[in-house]
């Protein structure tokens, strides 16, 4: 029995100690790839803000606005909507 504790005892000395010295050697750090990284462009998104009876009231509309993109569009009825664009 004593013999078993000896024999216990001086293995987990050894195997701290060969921790011990193990322990200073460090995993090799990870190659980072900078060069395929992408990020996806901002959609645009646009707002419809109204109708109107004619091109003229669409453009003064758009021009008022506080949006630097805006767009008027003839709807298939002949009536303009005028677009702004949110990230303007």
């Amino acid at each position: 029995m004593r013999t078993r504790l000896v024999l216990a005892g001086a293995v987990m000395g050894a195997a701290l100690l060969t921790g011990a010295t193990l322990s200073t050697a460090h995993a090799a750090p990870v190659p980072t790839v900078t060069d395929t990284t992408t990020v996806a462009p901002i959609a645009d998104s646009w707002i419809y803000v109204g109708t109107y009876g004619s091109h003229q009231a669409c453009y003064d509309d758009g021009v008022n606005s506080a949006y630097s993109q805006w767009d008027c569009k003839q709807s298939s009825s002949g009536k303009w909507q005028l677009w702004v664009n949110d990230a303007s």
